[in-house]
């Protein structure tokens, strides 16, 4: 398994292809580390979660296309929901991206070998109690501001054909979503078992578990479905809007604190064999 990745036919689904080959020697290079053929399992693990060049899969053109159409559309039809669907098709083209990088992760995982899960507290100290936290803050919080922009409805100054609680039910939905979503990245990131055969694997994996919430399932994403000012266009609801904005500031500021921590954290890789 410590081999140098050798770039063959893709059609062979065990061994990287050259685009993973080229996309880990990138990543690593970033780090400060220069080899021309990482090792099979970085190859697999780190390549196979890009999607730039000419590896771009044909979910990402179709999801691009239908977020572009649904906002043009929505907007000049002035039906509801043009915010709900555009997170709606984000949080699409996140799963679908994890779920094409979970297919190599479990090739990866064929060729080191099943290792033991993670003790949960162990897993979610790597995973980051900042973005534990500030995705719960996230959906909690979101919950109870839909549920207040629901009951404070009639103070609303409201301009549209259709009533406010469709609007305020699509936000819902969409953030139930993005929850669910958000549940199922974070879940395998806990639970997943150790895909390591060294210690410079092992730091890989540590860094992969820590780094994949963050860019599968950017929670943060979803508060804005939880704005009442969306709802009512840009109008100030008193007590209610303040509370979202201050809700809003919380999401953000500790999801990019959690993120700038794991970044500091992992920017340099420990000395040990990535390839040659």
């Amino acid at each position: 398994m410590r081999e140098p990745a050798l770039p063959v036919d893709p059609r062979l689904p065990d061994e990287p292809t050259v685009l993973e080959v080229g996309r880990a020697r990138v990543w690593l290079a970033k780090r400060g580390v220069m080899v021309w053929l990482p090792t099979r399992l970085l190859a697999l693990r780190l390549g196979g979660r890009a999607l730039g060049g000419q590896g771009i899969p044909a979910f990402a053109i179709v999801i691009a296309f239908a977020w572009w159409f649904s906002w043009s559309m929505l907007d000049t039809a002035e039906l509801p929901g043009s915010i709900a669907v555009e997170v709606v098709l984000f949080t699409v083209f996140q799963v679908l991206h994890w779920r094409r990088a979970q297919r190599r992760e479990q090739v990866a995982e064929r060729l080191a070998g099943t290792g033991e899960p993670l003790p949960f507290r162990v897993a979610a100290k790597q995973v980051g109690w900042w973005y534990l936290g500030s995705t719960a803050i996230t959906f909690l919080g979101g919950a109870v501001l839909c549920a207040a922009t629901f009951l404070t409805m009639p103070q609303f100054t409201w301009k549209h054909w259709y009533p406010p609680f469709v609007e305020i039910g699509l936000h819902t939905l969409a953030l139930a979503l993005g929850a669910g979503a958000t549940a199922l990245v974070l879940g395998r990131a806990l639970r997943a078992p150790v895909i390591a055969e060294d210690e410079t694997s092992r730091w890989v994996d540590e860094l992969l578990r820590a780094g994949d919430p963050y860019r599968f399932a950017p929670s943060a994403v979803y508060a804005v479905l939880a704005m009442p000012v969306f709802v009512v266009d840009w109008a100030t609801p008193g007590w209610l809007g303040w509370s979202a904005l201050a809700y809003l500031v919380v999401v953000v500021v500790l999801q990019v604190t959690g993120w700038l921590i794991t970044r500091h954290r992992y920017r340099r890789p420990p000395p040990g064999y990535y390839g040659r």
